[in-house]
């Protein structure tokens, strides 16, 4: 769910409701006194609030609470850390800083592998995409010590219930795995790059944000130690900066540049459906209660043929509704509540 998750504390030894915002400077200089009365080194980066929609209703403005310092790389607002040296010439230099080219990079620092990773995003994503994943996904993550920070975010879903015509069709378990990560594990796609990118500053790698690849060259016609070379430029300052790198990753997307100008061809499929997709706090009389544990399921109302609405239970009140139908200008208008 794209919004502020609560504070919590672990004074007692379990996680418990925080006492106020303990990540304003006040409380933080409360908690952070050594036992002579001294302050200590210890600074908790300033944050912001950004909006994660342009549309509201009566629940109010929906807001992240993040902390630029930490995700926003080099387009953080408050300067860049002294660490920060990037080098000319890496071994992998990764386009595009997803799911999939965080993945990479932590990876490649795992194993010792110089890498420089770019974005054309300002900040990791906000809002919306991919709500899940699975266990497999989970066991790759164990084996970097990243496995608790996803599966402690949300609730697990295995079962699903289908309902066609107002009418069950379908109620059975689901999202059976004999993994230790059982089920399908509910976080966001922009809580999971926040993940990677904690664990890439502590590899003092930052993502390059603004930043787009303008043009790549791969010198084939005789061996040498980095055959690529790439020129990259920040969006916001027009700075350009050339980097040889061994190999480059393409992670930029469907769309990819990289792919296109190697004239790799997309063997994906297409559809003609069109989704809609929002976080929302779904009040229903809906049979099967949205909470935690194993009372989680995957909710998918078939309306017609083509028409599907689905919901994914996100937090004890949250929901992620995505409703898919054949015209695309059919989503254009307001959903009325029913």
């Amino acid at each position: 769910m794209a919004k502020s998750l609560s504070p919590y504390s672990w004074k007692n030894g379990f996680q418990q409701p925080a006492q106020g915002n303990p990540w304003e400077p006040e409380a933080w200089e409360k908690q952070n006194v050594t036992t002579k009365g001294e302050r200590s080194d210890l600074v908790l980066p300033p944050t912001l609030e950004p909006l994660t929609s342009n549309a509201h209703n009566s629940l109010g403005l929906n807001v992240l609470r993040t902390w630029p310092t930490l995700y926003d790389g080099t387009n953080s607002p408050h300067g860049l850390p002294e660490w920060w040296k990037p080098s000319p010439e890496v071994d992998v230099l990764i386009c595009g800083a997803g799911p999939y080219g965080l993945q990479v990079a932590v990876s490649l620092a795992r194993q010792g592998v110089s890498c420089r990773i770019i974005d054309k995003s300002e900040t990791p994503l906000i809002a919306g995409r991919a709500d899940g994943v699975q266990p497999r996904f989970l066991e790759v993550l164990h084996t970097w010590g990243l496995a608790q920070e996803v599966h402690e975010e949300g609730p697990i879903i295995e079962s699903t219930v289908v309902y066609r015509d107002g009418q069950k069709v379908l109620y059975t378990r689901s999202h059976q795995s004999d993994s230790r990560y059982r089920g399908l594990h509910i976080i966001t796609q922009g809580q999971v790059e926040r993940i990677y990118i904690r664990d890439l500053e502590r590899h003092q790698i930052l993502v390059e944000r603004p930043t787009i690849l303008e043009d790549f060259t791969v010198q084939s016609d005789k061996p040498i130690s980095h055959p690529v070379r790439a020129t990259i430029a920040n969006v916001k300052t027009g700075k350009k900066e050339t980097i040889r790198a061994k190999f480059l990753v393409g992670s930029d997307g469907a769309s990819s540049k990289i792919r296109k100008q190697l004239q790799i061809p997309f063997d994906g499929v297409s559809t003609d459906i069109y989704w809609g997709i929002l976080d929302c706090i779904f009040e229903t009389d809906f049979p099967y209660p949205n909470t935690f544990g194993f009372a989680n399921f995957c909710y998918r109302f078939q309306t017609s043929a083509t028409d599907i609405l689905a919901l994914v239970p996100l937090s004890v009140r949250s929901t992620a509704a995505a409703l898919s139908c054949r015209e695309r200008g059919a989503m254009s208008g307001k959903f009325e509540h029913s």
